[in-house]
């Protein structure tokens, strides 16, 4: 058996808000899984304050695991570290794993960020590094430029249809002109 000297703080995260859960090595719940809204900066706060409060009644710090959520977790993870605490970010795939380890399937919000906390005292949960700065950049343009390139084809896509509708054999008249220049 393993000892765990810190209490976790297992983060289900969303695009508009994320559920807390925070339990002690024993898996005990200390409050209530509860709501944090991204772009509240009381919620916010009282997230900070409540992983503070519990760190002091446990006697121990706080490590709070996030999923990770392609973009949504990176302003959170990034406020958490700034307001002091241990922030990890944890691949759905690590916790996919432990998902069905009950009789019933449960899938919630809530139980998600239990499940995650939970998954903070396997023996050695596999974190992933927050990439630099100029990484999260990069990861954004190559994500913008599949975008933009999916959009152009789904216009010329769009522009062969309404041309076959207005001008059934306008792609003969393309290769005839081609041809001739």
């Amino acid at each position: 058996m393993y000892h765990f000297d810190f209490i976790s703080v297992g983060i289900d995260v969303g695009a508009d808000f994320s559920w807390v859960s925070i339990l002690t090595p024993d898996h005990n719940p200390v409050v209530k899984p509860f709501k944090i809204i991204h772009d509240d900066i009381n919620s916010l706060g009282r997230a900070v304050l409540t992983i503070k409060k519990a760190e002091e009644s446990n006697s121990m710090k706080a490590r709070t695991f996030l999923e990770s959520t392609g973009i949504y977790h990176f302003p959170l993870f990034c406020y958490l570290k700034e307001s002091g605490f241990e922030v990890f970010v944890l691949n759905p795939l690590i916790t996919d794993s432990n998902k069905n380890l009950g009789i019933r399937k449960v899938k919630n919000d809530k139980s998600d960020a239990t499940r995650i906390a939970k998954t903070a005292y396997t023996h050695d949960p596999k974190v992933s590094l927050m990439p630099s700065d100029l990484v999260i950049n990069l990861r954004s343009l190559v994500r913008e430029y599949y975008n933009l390139v999916d959009a152009k084809t789904a216009y010329v896509n769009k522009l062969h249809k309404e041309l076959r509708m207005v001008f059934p054999s306008y792609s003969k008249v393309l290769v005839l002109f081609q041809l001739l220049h």
